[in-house]
């Protein structure tokens, strides 16, 4: 390939723009192709009466290593969402907070029942690097991972369950050890968040960077 040739982009979501920036950064010439008139893919958000509406469940973690070194956090004006969760226990909705940035929280989540109270020690225990699944074979599923931490049947069915399924998009939590191990420590080191004018201005953010 000759110098003056372009690298050819197909698809203009987070990937693409990301792949254009590095290419850019580099000082390559690129062609970037979407058969969509606005970038993002379906890193979206629309406009209707008034609101704005994220496709689907979107946040960012701040901590994602990429999202570090592509975006500029402080442009995007971002809104942190609360460190932990709200879950229904068939009568009502109990709190489960993260005690290292909501102690009295986190405290109060102790009495909840949510898991046993030895169940909510692991989450700290995991939380702190004191319980790992490191020694685990990387194949292992996350559903076996967590009841070979100890953790229990109550806490697996109303918490980690419903969690990780929103994360992982699939029932069962058979995504391997390795990318639960991956995603506790995203959520843990960092905050989860949404700029304060919908997930679509992360890939406006990209693309406003790059040459028209």
């Amino acid at each position: 390939m000759a110098d003056t040739e372009p690298v050819l982009i197909i698809g203009a979501g987070m990937a693409g723009l990301a792949c254009a920036r590095t290419l850019q950064g580099a000082g390559v010439p690129f062609l970037l192709f979407d058969a969509n008139e606005k970038v993002g893919g379906r890193v979206r958000t629309d406009e209707v009466d008034g609101y704005r509406l994220d496709r689907g469940f979107q946040v960012l973690l701040t901590a994602y290593p990429e999202a570090r070194k592509f975006l500029d956090y402080e442009a995007l004006d971002l809104k942190a969402c609360y460190p932990g969760s709200r879950v229904w226990s068939g009568d009502r909705f109990h709190r489960v907070a993260d005690p290292f940035r909501h102690p009295i929280d986190g405290i109060k989540s102790l009495g909840n029942p949510i898991g046993s109270l030895f169940d909510k020690i692991r989450v700290g225990m995991m939380r702190m690097g004191l319980l790992s699944t490191r020694s685990m074979p990387d194949d292992l599923s996350t559903l076996d991972a967590l009841s070979k931490l100890g953790f229990g049947p109550a806490m697996i069915d109303r918490f980690w369950k419903p969690f990780m399924r929103g994360v992982f998009l699939e029932n069962e939590l058979s995504t391997t050890v390795r990318k639960f191990e991956e995603t506790f420590r995203l959520f843990a080191q960092g905050g989860t968040v949404l700029p304060r004018l919908g997930i679509g201005e992360l890939p406006k953010q990209l693309a406003g960077k790059l040459p028209q």
